[in-house]
């Protein structure tokens, strides 16, 4: 059920973000087009193309993290864990749980915005329709998705973890040698 759940919502986030990140290349392109071809530019098109990019952001950090990618350097987890399996899903719980606490200590700045964005909405310039406080709401909305994802992941570590550790109990190998 819940690696459905994560799977749909992986599917999500990246149907999403890159149908931002289309949107914002077409934007620019028509932008472009109409300044320096037509030369007639609507100055609300590079707002909007912008606004489009930030949710396109917004969306692109969670699916990030649904991949397990990470600002990280790649050769860490190969030079510390080579081809120890245990090693590697402790590591992976590390990675996880830093990423987790990392996340959580921007809850409260977040949080302060979220209440701020809520209770006064501001209206873009040109873009009169558009509330800028979405901004917020959809950068409070990655934050809660970043986390979900990477407690999947520690969840997901954890049990391979324990499937190591079961496995060698049959086989007759009663540690973890790490």
């Amino acid at each position: 059920m819940m690696k459905m759940f994560f799977h749909i919502l992986t599917k999500l986030e990246f149907f999403l973000a890159s149908t931002g990140l289309l949107l914002t290349i077409f934007l620019t392109f028509c932008q472009v087009v109409n300044r320096y071809w037509l030369n007639f530019e609507i100055m609300w098109i590079s707002d909007f193309a912008l606004y489009i990019f930030i949710f396109t952001i917004y969306l692109a950090i969670p699916y990030g993290a649904s991949q397990k990618t990470h600002i990280a350097v790649d050769v860490l987890p190969e030079l510390l864990c080579s081809d120890s399996k245990v090693k590697k899903a402790f590591f992976e719980i590390f990675k996880s749980g830093v990423t987790i606490l990392m996340v959580c200590g921007l809850i409260a700045p977040t949080w302060t915005l979220l209440k701020r964005a809520i209770r006064y909405p501001e209206y873009a310039t040109l873009v009169r329709w558009f509330n800028m406080s979405w901004l917020f709401y959809a950068m409070s909305a990655m934050i809660v998705l970043v986390i979900l994802h990477y407690f999947w992941h520690l969840a997901s570590s954890v049990f391979e973890l324990k499937k190591i550790y079961w496995s060698r109990r049959i086989e007759g190998k009663g540690s973890l040698d790490v």
